[in-house]
């Protein structure tokens, strides 16, 4: 089941995040891919460049869309960050999966592991916000 649900994981491209997130429209969206094209900007940059988007609501968004596992886990308080740093260091040396070592040392169950691995999905493709 876990191997299934990170198999899962992967990063939504940015327009289609900010047009889920009612940030840009769709016709907004095709604007800046086209000017994006003809320059060597980002997409992010043409956005801020025409004031689609805001600094704020641009960062906001490539945080969703890059949160790490151990920050969730900080976040919903499954773990402290000192425990975190614990498991990070382990898994460093044991090079297993941080949700496997944190069922298998019974710090997390696989229930809650499943639930935040599915959070982490719908967040970096943009269909859940961060609290």
């Amino acid at each position: 089941m876990i191997i299934k649900t990170l198999e899962r994981i992967q990063k939504a491209m940015l327009g289609q995040i900010l047009v889920r997130k009612g940030l840009l429209s769709e016709a907004e969206l095709e604007r800046a891919l086209s000017e994006q094209l003809n320059s060597d900007k980002r997409l992010g940059e043409v956005l801020l460049d025409r004031n689609m988007i805001s600094q704020a609501e641009l960062e906001r968004v490539l945080r969703e869309q890059n949160m790490m596992l151990g920050h969730l886990l900080v976040q919903e308080k499954f773990v402290s960050p000192a425990q975190l740093e614990q498991v990070l260091s382990e898994q460093n040396r044991s090079h297993q999966k941080l949700g496997e070592l944190l069922v298998e040392r019974n710090i997390i169950s696989l229930a809650q592991l499943e639930k935040l691995l599915e959070k982490q999905y719908w967040q970096k493709n943009g269909f859940w916000l961060i609290s």
